[in-house]
């Protein structure tokens, strides 16, 4: 019995553990500084958190380009929930992935960019039926750098004045966790955000199947051995009886 109670405290101080370390994942995006502030802080906690890359991105329209930077991370859950915060309270959106999200739900995406693009996206999936789910979305409060495409030629002066009025412009960004019902759309999904505009990360390749692997093997070691009952060691007297002593004759 005892033995038994050590095994079961054993189990449930690993479990707790493992719970007090475990490992999400993040999306950060925002402007240059605001990434640069959220880099700095993960780097000098690299013992609790882990930069898996970082992008910058440039959209280009017609007459605009768009400069946003995106950071992804991994890492402990109490600390990537403190570098969250502290995004948002900057002004940055972040998008988090847990380890639910990767062993329960299929086809991960994160999409990031300007918010008009992210509602022209959403309704162009929508008139071609790829089913998508949203599992996530945020919006930046700050706003990212927009400026005059280099390729569109206007004289001088129009560029001059032009070109205040963009860096007073708001430009939000939105940033969405997607599951894309059918494994078969994926591709076609990330071509409808690329022909909008927008940036994705396509977990299933990065993270997903690697991560389902350890999970499933994670748990199967978790599993507690089938423990063989022991035989209850046999006694000359099971019952703990006590037999009456013969009385010494009496010596004549």
């Amino acid at each position: 019995m005892i033995e038994d109670r050590i095994q079961i405290l054993r189990r449930a101080a690993k479990v707790s553990s493992r719970e007090n370390n475990e490992h999400v994942w993040c999306v950060i995006t925002g402007n240059e500084k605001l990434v640069d502030d959220i880099a700095y802080n993960a780097i000098t906690a690299k013992d609790r958190v882990q930069i898996l890359f970082r992008e910058s991105i440039k959209i280009l329209d017609k007459y605009t380009s768009k400069r946003f930077d995106c950071l992804m991370l991994k890492g402990e859950t109490l600390k990537i929930s403190e570098l969250r915060n502290r995004c948002n309270e900057k002004g940055g959106a972040s998008i988090e992935i847990t380890n639910v999200h990767i062993k329960d739900v299929p086809n991960l995406l994160v999409i990031v960019g300007p918010e008009e693009s992210m509602k022209s996206f959403n309704g162009e999936t929508n008139r071609q039926n790829t089913k998508i789910n949203i599992l996530a979305e945020d919006h930046t409060s700050s706003f990212i750098k927009a400026e005059l495409n280099t390729r569109f030629k206007l004289p001088s002066f129009l560029r001059n004045t032009v070109t205040p009025i963009l860096d007073m412009s708001d430009v939000v960004l939105s940033a969405i966790l997607v599951s894309v019902i059918d494994e078969e759309n994926i591709e076609h999904v990330k071509e409808i955000s690329q022909n909008n505009s927008l940036f994705g990360i396509d977990l299933k390749k990065t993270i997903q199947d690697k991560e389902k692997q350890r999970i499933f093997e994670d748990v199967k070691e978790d599993k507690p051995e089938l423990q063989e009952e022991n035989n209850p060691e046999e006694t000359s007297n099971p019952d703990n009886t006590i037999e009456p002593q013969e009385e010494n004759n009496p010596q004549e």
